[in-house]
């Protein structure tokens, strides 16, 4: 459970922060309130995870060494877990995370009509 930036109690389960977004927040079991991630915080996570497991994966083909491989899933997955807990919630207000929906779903809409028009 992570803190909640509006009342400081332990009430944002932790799935809700991994999916969290503008768009998407997630919801404090005790006060209701809306909170997410940075973009740029989930995706230097997702980064880290995925260059450590494909860096691990090229060292342990090129070396031919299993224990390099079950390494990089380790800390791979370690280093996950670890930034994820320590990651900081934003506050938003529904109105705002309203219209960053729209604005994502307007914005889907417009680059699916361009790939079918173009």
């Amino acid at each position: 459970m992570h803190a909640c930036p509006h009342c400081q109690k332990p009430g944002v389960r932790d799935p809700a922060v991994r999916w969290s977004a503008r768009e998407n927040p997630a919801q404090c079991t005790y006060c209701g309130g809306l909170s997410h991630v940075l973009a740029s915080t989930s995706s230097a996570i997702a980064m880290f995870t995925w260059v450590t497991l494909i860096g691990g994966a090229g060292l342990a083909f090129g070396l031919g060494s299993v224990v390099m491989a079950v390494a990089a899933v380790l800390v791979a997955c370690a280093g996950n877990v670890w930034m994820w807990r320590r990651c900081e919630l934003i506050p938003i207000d529904r109105k705002s995370a309203q219209t960053a929906n729209r604005v994502g779903w307007a914005a889907t809409a417009l680059a699916v009509m361009m790939g079918l028009f173009s």
